[in-house]
């Protein structure tokens, strides 16, 4: 019998292998191979002790937030771009460390694995979702594309602990033959057991990355740009409204400098000579490339009743020289219409709203207490009046 898990195709999860109806845990454990009913991160045995140090393959499960609200210490899977940024298992204890869990174990040798070019070794990853209770849904083949050592705030004692943060990257495939990750566990030569595995895997062993690329409408409502009303990080947000308008500019730009994913310089504009733009600077692409992406950037400090119309982006636009970029950044949302302008006319722009400005903030660690970071927040103002 042919067993696949298809991409977004929901399964049943009964939680037992001896249940004929359970389509997660029966289908994927075999003897020997010890998948567990938990946690998150299941990796499962060679059957005949092939590899002792890595795993056949590894199962991911992510518990989907009812909430709607997400922070940066959540698990998220992005379709568009093929990327899901999954968690370690590292929990708050008064002995182990980070790498001392069992899941963070598992991903700290694989990563050793893939940085030694020992891509033989390396298993396959498949990702899945729990959208509710008895239910499974398949998010993808995965490849472990970096290991991000970083912190996260635990939900019950609100203290901040150190990490693993996976980068994966979603392979381009609709289905995975379950027949092919037993041939992996059962298997009794390395260079044999993936014989049966799909071509992106084999690809990938090659030094091949085809990952998977999603188009979606990328009009978001009002309602996905601002977060609840009343809500924390809608406090948060208004923070950010009742400062004044040269201090809001300073901690925008305050907070791309923290940036450290991308070299970059930045500059924030004099308030009486702003020219239509509040912030301006460039990007540096990684050596070996080293080239300067230059941009123009504008905020609006908004209510969160005030949208930001096509007008408002319109005049950052027609600033903007040949090959620069724009980032506009409001604490409200754009309309239907402003989206749709930066979209279908293709103009290089960058629309950051409230809850995006919410998530940024979370990431560099600036909300603390459920209120922005006074220490940081003085620091900026304290340049607004020197």
């Amino acid at each position: 019998m042919t067993r696949n898990y298809r991409l977004g195709i929901e399964y049943v999860d009964k939680g037992s292998t001896n249940n004929i109806s359970d389509q997660f845990l029966r289908w994927i454990n075999i003897n020997g191979s010890g998948m567990r009913n938990t946690p998150g991160i299941r990796p499962l045995k060679y059957v005949n002790k092939l590899l002792d140090d890595v795993p056949a393959y590894i199962i991911l499960v992510t518990n989907d937030k009812s909430s709607g609200e997400k922070n940066p210490w959540d698990d998220i899977v992005d379709f568009s771009s093929g990327e899901i940024l999954y968690w370690g298992d590292a929990k708050c204890h008064i002995e182990k460390r980070y790498n001392e869990f069992e899941g963070n174990k598992k991903l700290e040798i694989i990563y050793d694995k893939i940085l030694e070019n020992k891509s033989e070794h390396v298993p396959p990853i498949l990702h899945f979702s729990k959208p509710r209770k008895g239910i499974v849904r398949f998010n993808g083949l995965c490849i472990l594309d970096k290991l991000e050592l970083t912190w996260y705030i635990d939900g019950t004692t609100s203290l901040p602990i150190k990490n693993y943060r996976c980068h994966l990257k979603i392979l381009d495939v609709e289905e995975v033959d379950i027949n092919w990750l037993h041939d992996r566990a059962k298997g009794h030569d390395i260079s044999q057991i993936d014989n049966n595995a799909p071509k992106v895997w084999k690809d990938y062993k090659r030094g091949r990355i085809k990952s998977l690329q999603v188009w979606k409408n990328k009009i978001r409502k009002m309602e996905e740009q601002l977060p609840k009303l009343d809500s924390l990080e809608d406090k948060v947000l208004n923070q950010l409204v009742s400062l004044s308008p040269n201090e809001f500019e300073t901690v925008i730009v305050s907070l791309f400098k923290q940036l450290k994913e991308v070299t970059h310089s930045i500059t924030k504009t004099r308030p009486s000579r702003d020219g239509g733009f509040d912030f301006y600077g460039h990007f540096t692409l990684p050596y070996p490339l080293s080239y300067e992406i230059s941009f123009l950037g504008e905020v609006k400090r908004f209510g969160r009743n005030t949208a930001v119309q096509p007008k408002h982006v319109s005049r950052l636009v027609a600033r903007l020289s040949r090959g620069q970029y724009g980032i506009f950044v409001t604490t409200s949302f754009y309309t239907k219409q402003a989206q749709q302008e930066v979209l279908e006319d293709g103009y290089p722009v960058k629309l950051i709203s409230g809850v995006d400005l919410i998530y940024l903030l979370r990431e560099l660690r600036l909300v603390q207490n459920d209120k922005l970071s006074e220490a940081w927040l003085n620091s900026v103002i304290e340049d607004v009046k020197e």
